[in-house]
């Protein structure tokens, strides 16, 4: 039996896997990237992974770990006892654990866009990554992104000659704001999850077929594209390689899927989302295809 973990920014999901393959129990607890608190989210994978050793009725024999900003603190990293049993142990960044999920086998990319953006790919074996960056650097297309063009939007037109559009009546109830002064300070005074929760009434607004949401949208994804491409030549894929599609934005918007799918034709043999949890990805890490 393996374990495989998948620690991310807002959660942390635990399963216990068997040799062919089969889930046999999930176990959920808080987030498991030490980069927001280390105590904690050392805590919260434990509790999970001793969950999942608990309701194994045969030996661990290895225990895989996809942890949100490992890249960051792996030089310095200290593995808590706990974590110091009879089974092999592999802790790698939780967008790889992803990877693994969605493309067990042959060479791909894939992308996710969630509150951030990162690219990850694989070519015989060797891993490549592009973006991650984080709000403050990049993160372009992802949920933090679009809710901030969203909302530099409303302000360059509460600062035009012209009223208010459609969009920015329409924001500016949602946050409620009646001005400029107004949507600074709402801006200023959230955090990153709040700002990305934007891009769902930005999603909303373009299935509404408001234009300012498309264009909005649309710029998010050439921006995707830009990245996947930039990786895509960087690794000298083929068309034979794989693009699978994760996170919230690209999971659940027909709008942007599609767009990102229609700029990349030709480049990839498949296209698709990812429609396998994360953690599966620690059966391809441990050894088994």
């Amino acid at each position: 039996m393996i374990i495989g973990i998948d620690a991310g920014g807002t959660t942390t999901k635990g399963a216990l896997i068997s040799g062919d393959r089969q889930v046999l129990a999930v176990f959920h607890s808080g987030f498991g990237n030490p980069l927001i608190d280390k105590e904690k989210a050392t805590a919260h994978i434990n509790e999970v992974l001793q969950a999942c050793i608990q309701a194994a009725d045969h030996p661990i024999v290895h225990v895989v770990i996809g942890m949100a900003g490992f890249s960051t603190v792996k030089d310095h990293f200290i593995i808590p006892e706990e974590w110091s049993r009879p089974f092999k142990l592999t802790i790698v960044n939780d967008a790889e654990l992803a990877l693994e999920a969605g493309i067990p086998e042959g060479d791909g990319i894939l992308t996710i866009a969630g509150t951030g953006s990162i690219h990850i790919g694989k070519k015989t074996g060797k891993i490549y990554t592009s973006g991650g960056w984080g709000h403050l650097l990049g993160d372009e297309g992802g949920g933090y992104d679009i809710g901030k063009n969203a909302i530099r939007t409303v302000l360059k037109d509460l600062e035009s000659l012209h009223s208010a559009s459609e969009f920015s009546k329409s924001l500016l109830n949602h946050i409620n704001c009646i001005n400029a002064s107004g949507v600074k300070a709402w801006f200023y005074a959230q955090d990153k999850t709040a700002i990305a929760s934007l891009s769902k009434f930005v999603s909303d607004m373009e299935k509404e077929k408001n234009g300012t949401a498309a264009h909005i949208l649309h710029s998010s994804c050439k921006s995707l594209v830009t990245q996947i491409k930039r990786l895509y030549h960087r690794m000298e894929m083929t068309t034979e390689a794989k693009l699978v599609m994760a996170g919230s934005i690209l999971q659940t918007n027909d709008f942007c899927y599609t767009i990102i799918d229609e700029e990349l034709q030709g480049m990839f043999k498949e296209v698709s989302r990812l429609n396998e949890p994360a953690y599966i990805g620690a059966y391809t890490i441990a050894g088994y295809k």
